[in-house]
């Protein structure tokens, strides 16, 4: 008797310990259900997720990332720097929205360094740019402030900002590396500008 007993409270304990822990976990569910709604997280696959996915990856080639190399120039050229300019299909700057960069020299290339503000490339400098998936028109420019007074060869030319031409790309597309060299005048001087290419404008 006194084992039927204990069996039936037993069973009676067992039934309102399961009561309490699934109404302990019901809670649990709507008060997490309610904070959810309060306060969405972001859609996987969405831009976060992809900055999140990317801001401690080093450097290297992916099917997202691609190389901006600015070899060496000559002379003062070398310091004068370039700026990243970044847009959508339809025109749109997106240069620090739709990717995230670090750089190297290229006389220390195993050292990966994080930019502090703007994008750019001085002369030995790689840039490595991580894309969000698409197409996008790249190009770079100096404005006069940056020139550190470039003397130009042309006799009475004034300081005007610098521009390169406009390269299409595609983060589906096989080129990882594109070249970045200075525009010259028939005589062979720097005269004010950039050319982006997917081969080194140095070599003929």
């Amino acid at each position: 008797m006194r084992k039927a007993k204990h069996h039936v409270m037993l069973n009676l304990f067992q039934h309102l310990s399961n009561r309490f822990r699934n109404k302990f976990g019901m809670t649990v569910f709507v008060l997490f259900f309610i904070f959810s709604s309060l306060f969405p997280q972001p859609v996987p696959g969405s831009y976060y997720d992809f900055v999140d996915a990317t801001k401690d990856m080093p450097a290297g080639h992916d099917k997202t990332s691609l190389i901006i190399y600015r070899p060496d120039n000559v002379g003062v050229l070398n310091d004068i720097r370039c700026f990243l300019r970044l847009q959508d299909e339809e025109g749109n700057d997106v240069t620090y929205t739709a990717c995230t960069a670090t750089y190297e020299w290229m006389s220390t290339p195993d050292i990966i360094r994080n930019y502090k503000k703007t994008y750019f490339l001085s002369g030995g400098m790689a840039m490595h740019l991580k894309l969000k998936k698409g197409r996008y028109k790249i190009s770079l420019y100096t404005p006069i402030d940056q020139q550190n007074n470039f003397t130009y060869a042309e006799a009475g030319a004034k300081p005007f900002q610098w521009e390169s031409n406009i390269f299409e790309y595609d983060t589906e597309n096989p080129t990882k590396v594109i070249f970045v060299t200075p525009t010259r005048n028939d005589n062979g001087f720097y005269n004010g500008g950039w050319i982006i290419d997917y081969k080194d404008g140095r070599k003929p």
